[in-house]
């Protein structure tokens, strides 16, 4: 399998846990369905003869802010499946090549399917939207695209995960398509109490002056923003050579957050 590194694809790992992962309990409740189907699909489907009436496979679709943990729920569930998962990159559909997308497409889903991969296709927006008007060949080409991509989409027979970061985005016909969706949400005060005490825990350390309970009830960021504010103020106290973060290292990491949020 020497060819992979050509395709748009890479491979998504982790060396976080699910106790990392600090979501709401409903959609943990979800996340255990897509756990359930990668473990009983073969008793299911064969077993139980299920596969003349259920289509091949499990499709997601996880939606809302970015940073509220998609990418992570991906690569755990491939931890814990023993599978790879592989991000796809969604530029492929716009090669100027007639018929160089499904190739590629066709080569991906091909490896993947021999792989069982969990495939990933990250900020799908492209997808989700009603066709575009047919005002040229080029337009025409592009639909003809994306309709061969969720044709592959819904006939893979293993677990296939699409992001979006706008619900109001998604086409009511395409849900259809997928067992569950899964929101996302901003974290709760509680929740980001939960993530800051996780994600500074370890060596280093936290200044006496820290109160991360306040700072989670202050500042409304995501888990994503706080792995962020950790490597600045991380590298902030290594330029005083010291092992400690100080409250004036957390709030300039946070505002730097802050302001990323308004481009």
């Amino acid at each position: 399998m020497g060819n992979h590194k050509q395709l748009p694809s890479s491979k998504i790992s982790t060396t976080l846990e699910w106790d990392d992962l600090v979501l709401h309990q409903d959609l943990m409740e979800q996340i255990n369905e897509i756990k359930s189907w990668i473990k009983h699909e073969h008793t299911l489907m064969n077993d139980w003869q299920l596969d003349s009436k259920l289509k091949p496979g499990y499709r997601a679709l996880f939606y809302g802010p970015s940073g509220t943990g998609k990418t992570l729920t991906a690569a755990l569930l491939g931890k814990e499946a023993n599978r790879e998962v592989h991000r796809i990159d969604l530029s492929i559909l716009s090669t100027r090549y007639i018929g160089e997308t499904e190739k590629n497409l066709s080569e991906i889903f091909d490896i993947a399917q021999q792989n069982n991969w969990i495939l990933f296709f990250d900020e799908a927006d492209a997808l989700f939207g009603k066709r575009t008007d047919v005002r040229s060949a080029n337009d025409r080409h592009a639909n003809q695209e994306v309709s061969y991509l969720l044709q592959r989409i819904e006939n893979y027979s293993g677990v296939v995960i699409l992001t979006s970061n706008f619900s109001n985005n998604i086409d009511e016909a395409f849900t259809r398509r997928f067992q569950v969706l899964m929101r996302f949400r901003m974290p709760s005060n509680a929740e980001r109490h939960r993530l800051w005490t996780n994600i500074f825990s370890g060596r280093i350390q936290l200044h006496p002056d820290v109160n991360l309970k306040a700072i989670a009830d202050r500042y409304e960021v995501t888990g994503g923003n706080i792995i962020n504010v950790l490597r600045y103020a991380a590298i902030k106290a290594a330029e005083r050579s010291e092992q400690i973060v100080t409250n004036e290292d957390l709030i300039k990491g946070i505002r730097k957050e802050l302001v990323k949020e308004k481009f």
